[in-house]
């Protein structure tokens, strides 16, 4: 390409700073919708036979989220290649359509039709095949006099693609801040040292979403199109068929102006509410664990001992709360059931020192334990509490990630002050 670049380095740190809230809340979006998907059977809605059906549903929306997951990490490495920081915040949910130039909301919602629309014009592609014409109704046209604007994630990233070929000495970062598989449990994960690492980095993120012009099966595109296909057939064999809870809209433990959703749906219930609250400091504690492990000039043992115990963190206590939440009623006999609020609220970043983020990553994982070994005492307890509470003890002794001594009595204050 030749001529001026349309793109300050500025605009392009921007751009990817979109990239990132869109990544990290489509990647919320999809989990919402497969924990709200039944696990049993449940009468005429979800009879025996068509549990397991469900389930790889649930399975492969799963797994969709955790590629946006590696998407976002995927961007992390772009903007520390352009000279930025990781950066894995987001507005609360929901968000309407004039928030983002994609034009469609920003929502937890369950499991459903509606849902699968707004994830497949999420990821529509930027050229539709002949069959998938229909989606193009989905989707606003993008403005043409301006140059920054997308109303898909494909778009985004062609932006952010081209802007990166027209600036003069694009990746400034150091090679050694890049994060690989080596730190991270993700194998797809591109280290971005030069202009064809990030353009690697970019057309792997758009191929796994929307697939390309050979293949728009084997993507993000392709499986919401099977998947509201499925949902289609097995409901015109059974008009009762309902694979997922009823669970609430954008759910949330605070309206407040201050929490930034005030149309969000409070949860009723008390003992939902709290632990919905659980569930959003274990999220938020996740995240941070995470932003070390992709931060420029942290320590690299603890880089890795986060990021692997972060990974754990999701599989072993955010998923089961999740799918726990959407099989709670919401309360006061709305019919509905609760649902994870996946709310973010203030805090600070993990600092460099390894330390100081080993401390406060005991203190803050020995409270959520504490509050966690609380409810799971309660009579209404589902079973998995009792599994989170354990999965969250053996994370507190990780060697990875245990303070020296001096720092464990501090950890050891804040496990009593919260018991």
């Amino acid at each position: 390409m030749t001529g001026p670049s349309p793109f300050s380095r500025s605009d392009l740190l921007r751009l990817l700073t979109e990239a990132c809230e869109l990544e990290h809340g489509l990647a919320c979006s999809y989990l919402y919708a497969a924990m709200t998907l039944r696990q049993e059977p449940a009468g005429d809605m979800l009879p025996p036979d068509q549990v397991l059906l469900v389930r790889q549903w649930a399975a492969q929306v799963y797994f969709v989220a955790s590629q946006e997951m590696l998407h976002l990490a995927q961007a992390w490495n772009l903007l520390t290649a352009l000279g930025g920081t990781p950066y894995y915040l987001r507005p609360n949910f929901p968000q309407d359509t004039k928030y983002y130039p994609l034009h469609m909301r920003l929502a937890l919602e369950p499991y459903g039709e509606a849902a699968l629309d707004r994830f497949i014009g999420y990821e529509k592609p930027t050229e539709l095949l002949r069959e998938h014409a229909f989606v193009a109704e989905m989707v606003k046209p993008r403005a043409a006099d301006d140059p920054a604007t997308f109303r898909t994630i494909g778009e985004l990233y062609g932006t952010i693609e081209n802007g990166i070929l027209q600036l003069p000495d694009a990746i400034i970062g150091e090679p050694s801040a890049q994060v690989g598989a080596d730190l991270i449990d993700f194998p797809d994960v591109v280290r971005v040292t030069d202009v064809n690492s990030a353009r690697e980095a970019i057309h792997r993120v758009t191929g796994q979403g929307e697939g390309t012009q050979q293949d728009r099966t084997d993507c993000h595109f392709g499986v919401f199109m099977s998947l509201r296909e499925a949902l289609r057939d097995e409901k015109k064999r059974n008009p009762r068929f309902a694979p997922a809870y009823p669970a609430m809209t954008n759910p949330a433990t605070d309206t407040s102006e201050a929490y930034g959703a005030p149309r969000a749906s409070l949860i009723q219930d008390p003992y939902a509410a709290d632990v919905a609250r659980l569930f959003d400091g274990l999220y938020s504690l996740m995240l941070r664990m995470l932003s070390y492990t992709f931060a420029p000039r942290g320590a690299a043992d603890l880089r890795r001992a986060l990021g692997q115990a972060a990974i754990l963190l999701m599989a072993t206590a955010i998923k089961p709360l999740g799918e726990a939440l959407a099989a709670r009623p919401a309360g006061k006999g709305s019919g509905r059931t609760a649902g994870p609020p996946f709310g973010l609220t203030r805090h600070v970043i993990l600092p460099v020192d390894a330390n100081a983020t080993r401390i406060l990553v005991a203190e803050r994982l020995a409270e959520l334990t504490a509050k966690c070994a609380a409810l799971a005492s309660s009579p209404q307890a589902p079973v998995s509490l009792k599994r989170v509470e354990a999965a969250l003890r053996r994370l507190l002794v990780s060697p990875g990630i245990t303070p020296t001594a001096r720092a464990q009595t501090s950890a050891e204050v804040g496990r009593e002050t919260t018991g």
